[in-house]
């Protein structure tokens, strides 16, 4: 069921007291977000019969076009009342605001009802490399046979009619020559390198290329209509609540709009899915993460964990246009105008002490030994094992040809914390983007190595550096055009607690009971596919080990 603003509060409290006096147990489970993670975890376990309520800070919009049309994706705008977008602000070491927004999904759904719905898995030696890092049973035997298959709730197909044939060719034969990729058919089978046609998480309906989200799939649906699972929209979540042996026992929330703060009990599991963004400061407001961050805004320190809100990763992308020639701009099989994003995608393949100093020193790792696991670890897949090191995506827009790039593994490493302890006050995000020399000079690379359309363009790189520009200028230019792909990951990183780490492999908060995190920050690399299959993958298995102990 699905509470409105208008009652949720006094109903909610209710519940809560009429639960309480009765020392009923109400609620299984308490969900901090009502994202990708969030709300597949509530499906799961609500399936099984136990009672769960998702606490979501954003709106419902399940009737919004620019939502479920992928191809009015555009017109979702700034509209405080139909938005569905956090628009945060990011920091730059220096202090100052980056000028650049960074899109973050703000209504039930989260990011699955604004993203480019781009779907393909990660490659299967990142996933084992999950195991390796000292988490038993994330591998990618277990992660790819119980949750890919072709009867699932998230439909992915390519859209109706196919996008752009014409310079999808075009674009497969200049990327495989300037890059020497091999063209394959499927991104989710790659080994290394790959240049294929996207796939995407979508469905046509006969009028309409529909979001396939985690909304559309796992909660609208009478199908998947329960009892035992409550959606409270338009509150967003102070803190976790614990007892004395710092075991969570539930959630104190308010309305987003502001006012006054309400509380709500769990019997078992209290849960994190408020994202990579979000849920650090959720954990640091309740008292658990670096004792000097918490305390220094009154807040008292429960369990002194300093890896929340470090490691912070996300892939900065940029792109150059081509002009078409008058012609080549007219051809709809060229250009079709249509919003759906990233027709052709190419992924191309390519630890010092003093590298892992610099990022405890930027407050980006909580140690050295951290920073040499994780820094190690991305360059032993990079050089080693044969990971994609950077992403190619191949579009077209009125008139021109845009090559869009960004580094797929980058070893540039953010921190995120609470600046106040006010809930309604947005956390600090410092992604430090091009801040590690290997992600400057692969961007510089990148970037210089424009796929040549010479038959159909009239001018190559007309939006980048002239001609004969220093690579200074190239670096200079990336830091003022790139923007996050908004693929973030590793705040609360799924690693051993002296090297970082926020949870077990169970996902369970280190110096807590009844706590978990169950979102992107806890993967500890940045990984080469885009980011939401590997959010079904996550939560599926969450919910796996939250039923086993349930």
């Amino acid at each position: 069921m699905m509470f409105s603003p208008a009652l949720s509060s006094l109903i909610l409290f209710v519940v809560s007291a009429f639960c309480d006096y009765y020392h009923l147990g109400c609620l299984h489970s308490v969900i901090a977000g009502g994202g990708l993670t969030g709300l597949v975890v509530a499906n799961k376990l609500s399936a099984k019969g136990k009672s769960v309520l998702v606490i979501e800070a954003g709106k419902n919009l399940p009737d919004n076009p620019a939502i479920y049309d992928v191809e009015r994706h555009g017109e979702l705008g700034n509209d405080p009342a139909t938005d569905c977008n956090w628009h945060y602000t990011g920091t730059n070491e220096d202090g100052s605001d980056i000028s650049i927004k960074i899109d973050s999904g703000k209504c039930v759904g989260g990011s699955t009802s604004i993203n480019g719905v781009m779907w393909f898995r990660p490659a299967r030696v990142e996933l084992d490399t999950l195991q390796a890092l000292g988490n038993d049973g994330w591998n990618a035997a277990k992660l790819n046979s119980s949750v890919h298959g072709f009867h699932g709730l998230i439909n992915t197909s390519f859209p109706t009619p196919m996008r752009i044939p014409s310079a999808q060719a075009l674009y497969k034969a200049a990327i495989s020559a300037e890059y020497n990729l091999p063209v394959s058919v499927d991104l989710s089978k790659r080994q290394g390198s790959a240049l294929a046609s996207a796939s995407w998480s979508l469905w046509y309906d006969g009028t309409t290329n529909r979001r396939s989200s985690a909304a559309y799939a796992f909660l609208y649906p009478a199908s998947q209509a329960r009892s035992t699972l409550t959606v409270l929209f338009d509150h967003t979540v102070d803190k976790v609540l614990f007892d004395s042996k710092i075991k969570a026992n539930g959630i104190q929330f308010g309305p987003t709009g502001g006012g006054a703060l309400l509380t709500v009990n769990a019997t078992k599991e209290v849960i994190l899915a408020s994202g990579s963004l979000a849920s650090p400061a959720i954990l640091e407001r309740s008292g658990v993460g670096a004792k000097s961050v918490v305390t220094s805004f009154g807040i008292a320190s429960l369990v002194d964990l300093p890896g929340v809100g470090t490691n912070l990763q996300d892939q900065p992308g940029t792109g150059l246009a081509a002009l078409l020639t008058t012609s080549a701009a007219a051809n709809t099989s060229i250009v079709d105008g249509r919003s759906i994003f990233a027709p052709v995608v190419g992924l191309g393949d390519l630890t010092n002490a003093a590298r892992a100093e610099a990022l405890v020193a930027a407050g980006s790792s909580s140690s050295v030994a951290a920073a040499k696991l994780i820094l190690g670890t991305a360059i032993d897949l990079m050089v080693n094992k044969g990971t994609a090191v950077g992403e190619l995506i191949g579009e077209s827009y009125p008139g021109i040809l845009e090559h869009i790039f960004w580094p797929s593994t980058p070893l540039s490493r953010g921190h995120i914390h609470i600046q106040t302890a006010d809930p309604f006050t947005q956390a600090k995000i410092v992604p430090r983007f091009w801040s590690d020399e290997f992600d400057q000079d692969l961007g510089i690379t990148l970037a210089k190595k424009t796929p040549q359309f010479s038959s159909i363009v009239t001018a190559p790189a007309i939006d980048g550096p002239p001609v004969g520009a220093s690579d200074a200028d190239w670096l200079a230019w990336l830091k003022e055009t790139a923007f996050g792909a908004s693929h973030w990951t590793g705040s609360c990183a799924m690693l051993p607690k002296n090297k970082g780490g926020v949870v077990s492999n169970k996902l369970k908060v280190y110096g807590t009971t009844g706590l978990r995190v169950v979102d992107l920050s806890i993967l500890p690399l940045q990984i080469t596919s885009h980011t939401q299959s590997m959010g079904y993958a996550i939560s599926q298995k969450a919910a796996d080990l939250i039923l086993a102990e349930a």
